[in-house]
């Protein structure tokens, strides 16, 4: 008779709570997905690496709050990846947390604004216009460009020692019928809201910067520029 016996690992979890919150004022952020994973290091030096150990897909209910369970070993820490969305910035970034300690996430709900770019003093076909939003150190998302008039340049791809740069489109216009929108989203941490320009007209170029932008975070803001 020949005898046999089994035996099954047991695996071990860990509940992984935590909330994404705005960092102004503490306030859950409802319907934000994250993707959050248990991970382990393994080796040193060169060689050193961080093992997945599992991994989910995970929204926040409607206090911004969210609750995993992932698989854990000795030693494992939790790994989070925020991405926002259209209303509040994200990084995409990998941010590592203690296992046994709750996940906080702090974000910037985005202002969003709504920029119209227009040549109402034409002199000439050489007329140039170049549109920035400043918003200090603070990062600027543009959305989209919308054109009326003339296209917006757009800047092909270029060689260079590394490779290939890739072509891009550019908030600049030249030409007599420039009648434009330009979308933006900004973080509401950002200490201002200006409209940053470089124009040519009849050979003359002049930059500047325009007065604080007024805005309501809860509505898209309209601004004209006209030159």
């Amino acid at each position: 008779m020949i005898l046999a016996s089994c035996s099954s690992a047991v695996v071990d979890y860990a509940i992984i709570n935590g909330k994404v919150q705005r960092a102004i004022n503490g306030e859950g952020i409802a319907n934000q997905s994250l993707y959050v994973m248990t991970r382990k290091s393994t080796g040193s030096g060169f060689l050193a690496t961080k093992k997945i150990l599992d991994q989910k897909r995970v929204l926040t209910d409607q206090n911004g709050n969210f609750s995993v369970a992932l698989v854990r070993e000795a030693g494992a820490f939790v790994t989070v990846v925020y991405e926002g969305d259209a209303d509040y910035f994200g990084t995409a970034i990998y941010r590592d947390y203690s296992i046994d300690e709750p996940v906080i996430i702090e974000t910037d709900k985005l202002i969003k604004f709504k920029i119209f770019v227009k040549n109402t003093k034409p002199f000439d076909e050489n007329d140039f216009i170049y549109i920035s939003f400043f918003a200090g150190f603070s990062n600027v998302r543009r959305t989209g460009i919308e054109n009326y008039g003339v296209a917006n340049t757009y800047r092909p791809e270029q060689p260079s020692p590394g490779g290939v740069f890739g072509g891009y489109e550019e908030t600049s216009w030249t030409g007599m019928d420039v009648n434009s929108i330009i979308h933006y989203s900004v973080r509401e941490s950002a200490e201002h809201f200006k409209i940053q320009w470089i124009m040519k007209k009849n050979g003359i170029e002049t930059n500047g910067f325009t007065d604080d932008i007024p805005y309501n975070i809860n509505e898209v803001n309209s601004f004209s520029y006209e030159y």
